[in-house]
């Protein structure tokens, strides 16, 4: 990485989408302006600031030497974040109810592979 940099925004002047969470970061909010350049390319990013929190302690517990961005947020990382970032959890419309039911549906497709008939 050839530069990387954050300032923090005591209020935007221009409705903006978080790349954290996905949803505006309204006018006379606070946000988190991040810049870098990576691989030869120059990016730009702005970010509710408990999103970028959420999104550093998530790469934090799992260690990837890839950077996972928080709008990729696996859904077994579901109850993480409603524990641990409750205010951007729902932002992004993650909840228990939602986690119980893609559980339950990979539960489901799980059990069903696993009752396939061979096929030759």
């Amino acid at each position: 990485m050839g530069f990387y940099r954050e300032r923090p925004v005591k209020a935007v002047r221009k409705a903006r989408s978080c790349c954290g969470c996905g949803t505006i970061i309204e006018v006379g909010q606070p946000a988190l302006d991040c810049a870098g350049h990576y691989d030869g390319d120059f990016w730009a990013d702005s970010y509710h600031i408990g999103c970028r929190a959420a999104e550093c302690d998530m790469n934090e517990i799992h260690g990837a030497e890839e950077w996972i961005p928080l709008s990729e947020i696996d859904w077994e990382d579901f109850p993480w974040l409603i524990e641990a970032h409750p205010i951007v959890a729902k932002r992004m419309n993650i909840t228990r109810e939602r986690y119980d039911r893609i559980a339950e549906e990979q539960r489901r497709c799980h059990e069903a592979w696993r009752n396939r008939v061979p096929t030759r």
